[in-house]
């Protein structure tokens, strides 16, 4: 959800220079997205139907500017995969100093009103997101 969420709201002037893709620290390659996730996606305008999970890499990590974790427990995996990557990690909800916790809690299995609660908390994140994407690298 949340990289469907970041391309939907991706500012026209970074077309072509930023890119977002999804990976998970546990999923399995090729599995499609929850049908929950598609739904309540689907009800604010966004297609997710076509993606499939991938398993997040050593080089996926290396390779990329940045890397956005939903919970403290994925960044201490992401760290301990690829040593050296401290600087370009971080965990989605840190970007709100207001939180309690900086976790998000993964909704899978849940009801559609658990993942409609998920889309929103990380919608709302996402443009922190984007203002700390523009802000790091001017």
């Amino acid at each position: 959800m949340a990289r469907g969420l970041a391309a939907a709201r991706l500012p026209g002037r970074w077309q072509g220079k930023v890119a977002f893709t999804s990976a998970g620290t546990a999923a399995y390659d090729g599995m499609k997205a929850a049908e929950n996730a598609v739904l309540v996606l689907k009800e604010i305008g966004i297609d997710i139907s076509r993606h499939r999970a991938r398993l997040l890499t050593r080089e996926m990590v290396e390779s990329s500017t940045l890397v956005v974790a939903m919970a403290r427990r994925h960044k201490e995996e992401i760290l301990r995969m690829a040593p050296g990557s401290e600087g370009k990690v971080i965990v989605l909800g840190d970007l709100d100093l207001k939180r309690g916790s900086p976790d998000i809690e993964d909704p899978i299995g849940g009801e559609e009103a658990v993942y409609r609660l998920t889309r929103d908390e990380i919608a709302g994140l996402i443009f922190l997101l984007i203002d700390n994407i523009a802000e790091s690298f001017k």
